[in-house]
């Protein structure tokens, strides 16, 4: 292959940090796939089932400030995961505009299962970071995501 010249100021692709997340985050998006696959859960799915599994008796607003999923996907997603039994809904007895969303025995095992494998792929993939700092590198990208 003949050797090419760089155009001046132009810097290596690989060096990019943002790069390095991307090429991370779909590593670990094809492991959490491959998971969610057997259950026929998407990855939002399982967001949001974990949603209303932690915030009993939750709404679709409350979903929608947890989750920071836009409130269209979350109804939909709701219509699917209700469709699969996996959760119910039911008009608020307090206000009617409202349906308490409440998450069902099959979702809680299904959900259950879920975390404990989530889990142990988190794991695993910390363990594979190796620097001093994880507990801050963890931090700081929390607090960069909510900017």
């Amino acid at each position: 292959m003949p050797i090419r010249k760089r155009p001046p100021n132009s810097k290596n692709p690989e060096k990019s940090v943002f790069l390095l997340f991307h090429q991370a985050q779909q590593k670990m998006d094809t492991e959490q796939n491959k998971l969610l696959n057997k259950y026929k859960i998407t990855p939002r799915q399982f967001i949001i089932l974990q949603t209303i599994d932690y915030h009993p008796m939750t709404n679709q607003n409350e979903i929608q400030k947890y989750t920071k999923i836009d409130r269209t996907t979350i109804s939909e997603i709701i219509k699917k995961l209700e469709d699969k039994n996996l959760i119910s809904c039911r008009f608020s007895t307090n206000d009617r505009r409202y349906k308490e969303i409440k998450i069902g025995n099959k979702g809680r095992n299904i959900l259950r299962r879920l975390q404990e494998n989530m889990d142990e792929k988190e794991k695993d993939f910390l363990n594979e970071l190796v620097f001093k700092t994880k507990k801050k590198f963890l931090d700081s990208l929390k607090q960069y995501t909510k900017l």
